[in-house]
């Protein structure tokens, strides 16, 4: 569990430092170069491969995994070398990252998390269109429209860095607004974070046990499909699997009839 988390932790950086360097301008960086996202896609590339093997290996059906999991090849591809399909691939690349995190895979995929998404930003827009049109060339502060996003960023999270402030009476109700309904837009999208990483752990903690009940059920049937050849030592420890085995299921029961 803990290094799942870990590993986890480390993919969500990962998928956070790409999408940056994406956005990135390396035209007005000096760090930031050309030389150095090529360094970072080989070792992206690696980690990719890495990963995919290990999935490889694990898995059952390796013909189906390989068919089903064709995307995964073809987003390790170093096209890179091609300038009209660099930015192409790092996209894709970026869409792999998030496959290789379940949580954020789920998060994606999550009909309850797209809508609470979508609501923020919904709202997040709104407000940064609204600043932008009413204090543009009045506010030497909001020059663009990134300008007006950052604003509603800082003033929804309740940060109020002062860097950008309304100064047209309609900019300074919107940032009313927006101070009024952050916290509750925070606490929806944070808590709603938090119930789905639990469920998702729940999940796979259910399934493992599922996958232990199976194992212990066949073994009890391979025993009583050979009752006749079994020691007393062998005979004991049969009824004492069918018990644990009765009990798990009894309580897997019940719990799923307190959950409805």
């Amino acid at each position: 569990m803990f290094w799942r988390v870990i590993y986890e932790i480390f993919v969500i950086m990962l998928v956070i430092t790409y999408a940056i360097l994406l956005s990135a301008d390396f035209s007005v960086h000096p760090l930031l170069t050309d030389e150095l996202m090529n360094q970072v896609d080989v070792g992206l590339i690696t980690f990719l491969i890495v990963e995919y093997l290990v999935r490889l290996w694990r898995a059952k059906d390796k013909r189906k995994f390989v068919i089903s999991n064709w995307f995964d090849l073809v987003a390790m591809i170093p096209f890179d070398h091609y300038f009209y399909l660099a930015r192409f691939m790092r996209i894709m690349r970026l869409v792999r990252i998030l496959k290789a995190s379940p949580f954020l895979w789920s998060v994606v995929q999550s009909g309850s998390m797209r809508r609470v998404f979508g609501i923020v930003s919904m709202i997040m827009l709104w407000s940064s269109l609204a600043i932008y049109l009413l204090e543009y060339g009045v506010n030497d502060k909001i020059t663009s429209f990134g300008d007006a996003l950052w604003w509603s960023v800082v003033t929804t999270t309740t940060v109020g860095y002062g860097d950008i402030s309304p100064v047209t009476p309609g900019g300074r109700i919107m940032a009313t607004i927006l101070m009024l309904t952050g916290i509750g837009m925070l606490g929806a999208l944070t808590a709603n974070f938090a119930t789905h990483w639990t469920q998702l752990h729940d999940q796979r903690a259910g399934a493992k046990q599922d996958r232990v009940t199976d194992e212990m059920k066949k073994q009890v049937i391979g025993h009583i499909q050979t009752m006749e050849e079994l020691t007393e030592e062998e005979y004991e420890s049969l009824k004492e699997t069918v018990d644990l085995l009765y009990r798990r299921c009894r309580k897997k029961e019940d719990q799923n009839k307190d959950s409805r």
